[in-house]
């Protein structure tokens, strides 16, 4: 869905935006399951409780494997399941195990999987090699499988809606300074964002935060219009001596009560994900103010639950960046890098 944002010299005009389908790619597709094949091999090799004897066996595992996640976890996210995303995370888990499992049974001269422990570790370690293997190669998700999904779910909800009227994506990054923001797009740690700016079609513009500069009083302002009262990320209230917190989910949905005024950003067909306030959105998920609608059943997770590999994906993901805290953490104990041992060099100096 490109579009086009005018600069400065073209301020207030009309924004030129056609949207448009993702198209079909066959090579896509092709090397798609050839990325497949090599993880399954991959996975072969590291685990001993998975066995996979030709490359020819392995390319056709990946396609079983493909078809068979087109078919089952959409299932999974039809249902109407209490706390949709941890009941569904772990069915769709188990699904791509279980899944495994069948194509060890159904043909084990292409796939021999001696458990399902086996099968579930190979399916985290076939997940982590394919994103790898995708970076490595340039290879983007497939836009248009996820879109068809989409469009089931939306169709099954009668939630379908066309209009050509273009929408805006909001994301939030904590903390992130303009130099810092900056920085990382001289150095290629953001090419997106870089090649927005060398294109022409975007801005990059800065501003300074009033107090308190955090995130519950910045989605307080920016989705509900106002932050007033929100001296910090925790304070104590003296009319009653009770300690609020941004985090918290009870906190959360009392700060959302005293600051909604029926003119959130996120009204009339917004949605909030993974924000500590709604905006007053009708659609939310992993929002904390609205944290009791997890309880229920969210179709929000179906078009995510869909497709089995983002679960593993997901999974994966999580692991690498725990992995990344200690590592970090590890190397701040090695150097010694504390705020005590910070204020001595800086009291030396």
């Amino acid at each position: 869905m490109p579009s086009e944002v005018t600069g400065p010299d073209t301020y207030a005009e009309a924004v030129r935006w056609e949207p448009t389908r993702p198209r079909f790619r066959p090579l896509r597709l092709v090397l798609a399951l050839l990325v497949g094949a090599v993880a399954v091999m991959l996975a072969a090799l590291i685990l001993p409780g998975v066995e996979v004897k030709t490359f020819v066996g392995a390319l056709e595992a990946a396609v079983l494997i493909a078809v068979l996640n087109a078919i089952l976890p959409p299932v999974v996210a039809a249902l109407r399941l209490p706390l949709t995303l941890i009941v569904g995370f772990l069915a769709v888990l188990i699904i791509d195990a279980l899944i495994l499992v069948l194509i060890s049974h159904l043909a084990p001269g292409d796939l021999k999987v001696n458990s399902f422990g086996w099968a579930l570790l190979a399916a985290l370690v076939m997940a982590a090699a394919s994103m790898v293997l995708q970076v490595f190669l340039g290879i983007d998700d497939d836009d248009m499988y996820s879109l068809r999904v989409i469009e089931r779910v939306a169709k099954r909800q009668g939630a379908a809606t066309k209009t050509d009227v273009p929408g805006i994506v909001f994301l939030e990054i904590d903390g992130l300074a303009g130099p810092v923001l900056r920085r990382a797009m001289r150095d290629g740690n953001t090419p997106v964002m870089a090649r927005w700016l060398a294109d022409g079609g975007h801005d990059l513009l800065e501003w300074e935060p009033d107090l308190s500069s955090q995130t519950g009083a910045s989605q307080a302002g920016i989705l509900l219009g106002s932050n007033e009262d929100i001296p910090a990320f925790r304070w104590v209230e003296k009319e009653t001596g009770r300690v609020m917190t941004c985090s918290a989910p009870a906190d959360c949905a009392e700060i959302e009560r005293r600051h909604a005024t029926g003119v959130g950003l996120l009204i009339d067909g917004g949605a909030s994900s993974g924000n500590l306030l709604s905006g007053e959105a009708d659609e939310v998920i992993l929002t904390v103010s609205r944290m009791q609608a997890e309880k229920r059943a969210n179709p929000g997770y179906r078009a995510f639950l869909a497709n089995g590999f983002n679960v593993t994906r997901e999974l994966v993901l999580f692991f690498w960046e725990v992995g990344l805290e200690w590592s970090a953490a590890a190397r701040q104990r090695r150097r010694d890098a504390t705020a005590s041992s910070t204020s001595r060099s800086t009291a030396r100096a």
